[in-house]
């Protein structure tokens, strides 16, 4: 049972729990706002996740200054209720904010301008009660120095409340509140806050003058006391948290490079994160330590193992292992930190440290990693310092009995083989993670890493023909496949990976224009390897729409694909947002395509914006009479059917779903939807199978303002 020695508990756990609830609800809400703004890539979430640690800080900070301004507090929440209603109007201001240089630096500015002060309050909210609380205590049975013993407790509700809030975001707000209500219903929600803190505030402000009058009538000073009990700031406090925050960035990352950026990708990382703070602040972790850091240690060496069995490209196990490493080894470094806890006249400062940590450890992975590593050793290497700190754990000498520490412990070690251990641990798992790594006879041609991901092209010699092995060079985003080509004369005009003649192609054989020869203006939203160019004849002109500099990059050098060089019609590359760019050609009334391809939904990262209504309705508009478009679905763990059945029926299009399977080597399986104003005639092949409609589920069309990719989750 919670004891934070005071008559009425309530006030100060209902606080917490409700700031912290709102704390964690403007994460995502802000994230699926942004995302729109900057193209869907799933860094948004990781730059938001590094400005939200720093804004915690900065809370921290705010409640170590300002404990005693009560009246400033409430008022500042008031204006943050205020700022955030009045965000809903700014919102068409903020998608413009995404056509900056740097779209890092972009983000880091939205997050600020429409999180900072609410955020930075709202984080301010548990240590202030806290603060409070611990202010008031008053026990003269044990002493002043036990002063408020038990008010750490309240950090493990603050952390319930915040795991409360991240879930109910994606499981409850998203998919069925439009954002518009969400943001107006935050901003009431935070304006009852501030009445509650109001309330709060009063009552704790009187009962802190009637105690100190009473101590002053007996000649005590106890503030003087107070500070003579402060202890010293331990690196623990800024080291674990630091740790920890570093380990959820990564984590988060190595999991989203292969899945869609949305809330619950992130949201699941984040709450096994928060349920560690919550056991770790909780008597549960504190029996049988040790065997909380073998079991840490045991998940660690499944996540190693889940890498090397199944790739980065498999989500599920290396989701499940990612999961359990945050929860167990983070439960193991909450506990030791609660562990050093200070008496509660230190307490804002033990809680800025651990701020401080955690922004450091965030800004460290979302922000310097990006630019130290070319693809996300970050992870690899957390776990080897996670392995590290458990060893030295378990053969940590000190043994904690209440707030004391007794440096003899029951641990005999020697003091070479106390550091030597941790040290063992961290290079023994380096090695395990080497010896578990998946082998590969491909050669890395070229390799980069940018705000939208992690791009590498590769070589590998394969036996398509009898009696010789061709080069292939593939085009790898994360894990994920997005074009290959052979380097050899005989297959320089050959379609391959998804856009062959059971696949892409399918959208060419059928379009009247291709069959009867005329010119042809062609849209293809996605660049990849380029591979659709293939296609082009004399007179054509493709347009292709790619947000990623890296990729036009790779996809016009010659010595990694030819297919952009070597074209035969006249290439155009708009770099940018895709559907930002057919909004400015709508709104300029540029010529219409003939054919508009929508080839951005391949990968595992599904960007929300270009699969709602209000998306597929511009496509149809850049689209001439007699116009056809062509929607590439392929995708490991979201099915894009039943978004295409809703908005074929919602804006009155004919549709044609095709599964194809491989017609040649260098060929692949692949899902494709065609939409036309009129009737089509599709080619036959016995490798293409029809998609019975009836048999795809019914569901509303997603739009801007509404609607979740989590229930498209296969």
């Amino acid at each position: 049972m919670l004891n934070i020695g005071c008559s009425d508990k309530s006030s100060p756990i209902a606080a917490v729990f409700c700031g912290s609830f709102l704390l964690f609800l403007i994460q995502p809400l802000v994230g699926r706002t942004l995302l729109p703004v900057f193209g869907g890539s799933a860094s948004v979430w990781m730059i938001c996740l590094a400005c939200y640690q720093t804004l915690l800080l900065a809370g921290y900070f705010y409640a170590h200054w300002f404990q005693r301004a009560r009246r400033l507090h409430v008022a500042l929440l008031g204006l943050a209720a205020v700022w955030t209603g009045a965000l809903v109007f700014a919102r068409p201001f903020i998608a413009r904010l995404g056509d900056g240089g740097s779209p890092t630096l972009g983000v880091l500015f939205c997050v600020l301008l429409v999180a900072g002060l609410p955020y930075t309050l709202l984080a301010a909210g548990s240590t202030l009660v806290q603060a409070w609380v611990a202010g008031e205590i008053r026990n003269e049975e044990l002493g002043i120095r036990n002063r408020g013993a038990d008010v750490y407790s309240l950090y493990a509700v603050s952390n319930a409340g915040s795991l409360l809030g991240l879930l109910a975001y994606p499981l409850v707000l998203e998919p069925f509140v439009p954002l518009t209500a969400q943001w107006l219903g935050f901003a009431a929600a935070v304006a009852a806050y501030a009445a509650l803190m109001r309330r709060m505030a009063r009552e704790r402000s009187s009962k802190v003058l009637k105690f100190e009058s009473s101590e002053i009538l007996k000649g005590e000073n106890p503030q003087s006391e107070i500070l003579n009990l402060k202890s010293k700031i331990s690196p623990l406090w800024f080291l674990l948290p630091a740790v920890s925050a570093f380990l959820l960035n990564a984590v988060t990352m190595a999991l989203m490079v292969e899945v869609t950026p949305m809330p619950f990708v992130w949201v699941l990382t984040l709450a096994a994160f928060l349920l560690s703070y919550v056991l770790g602040f909780s008597k549960a972790s504190g029996r049988w330590r040790w065997l909380w850091s073998v079991l840490a240690l045991l998940a660690l060496a499944g996540a190693a193992w889940a890498r090397g069995k199944w790739g980065t490209g498999s989500f599920i196990p290396n989701a499940a292992a990612g999961v359990a490493v945050l929860a167990l080894v983070g439960t193991v470094l909450h506990r030791w930190l609660y562990e050093r806890r200070p008496p509660v006249a230190s307490l804002t400062r033990y809680y800025l440290a651990i701020a401080a940590g955690g922004a450091a450890g965030g800004l460290l992975a979302s922000l310097v990693s990006p630019l130290v590593f070319d693809r996300v050793l970050e992870y690899p290497l957390i776990l080897c310092v996670c392995a590290a700190l458990m060893a030295w754990r378990i053969s940590n000498r000190e043994e904690v009995i209440g707030n004391k520490y007794n440096a003899s412990g029951t641990h005999h070690l020697s003091p070479i083989t106390y550091y030597l251990l941790p040290l063992a641990a961290g290079l023994g798992f380096f090695a395990l993670l080497g010896a578990t790594a998946r082998k590969s006879d491909a050669k890395v041609l070229y390799r980069c890493r940018n705000f939208y991901g992690c791009l590498a092209v590769s070589q590998k010699y394969e036996g398509l023909e009898t009696g010789r092995r061709l080069s292939v060079h593939y085009l790898w985003c994360g894990q994920t496949t997005h074009g290959l080509q052979v380097r050899d004369a005989s297959y320089a005009r050959v379609p391959t990976a998804y856009y062959g003649a059971t696949g892409g192609g399918i959208a060419f054989a059928a379009h009247p224009r291709y069959r009867e020869g005329q010119p042809m203006s062609v849209g293809v939203v996605g660049l990849g390897a380029g591979m659709l160019a293939l296609y082009g004849r004399e007179g054509d002109l493709y347009r292709f729409f790619e947000i990623n500099p890296q990729v036009v990059q790779i996809a016009t050098a010659p010595q990694l694909f030819s297919f952009l060089p070597d074209a035969r019609c006249a290439i155009d590359l708009i770099d940018g947002d895709a559907r930002r760019m057919l909004e400015t050609e709508r709104a300029t009334g540029d010529p219409l395509y003939d054919m508009l391809v929508i080839d951005a939904y391949s990968g595992d990262a599904v960007p929300y914006h270009l699969v709602t209504r209000e998306a597929f309705r511009l496509y149809l508009d850049r689209l001439a009479p007699g116009g056809m478009l062509a929607v590439h679905i392929s995708n490991w763990h979201i099915d894009l059917l039943p978004v295409c059945k809703a908005v074929a029926a919602d804006l009155g299009v004919y549709m044609v779903g095709t599964i194809g399977y491989a017609d040649t080597p260098v060929t692949s399986g692949s899902i494709w939807v065609f939409m036309t104003r009129h009737p089509v005639t599709y080619p036959h092949s016995e490798k293409v199978r029809r998609v019975n409609w009836d048999d795809v589920r019914d569901i509303r069309p997603l739009t801007d303002d509404r609607g979740s990719l989590l229930p498209l989750l296969r």
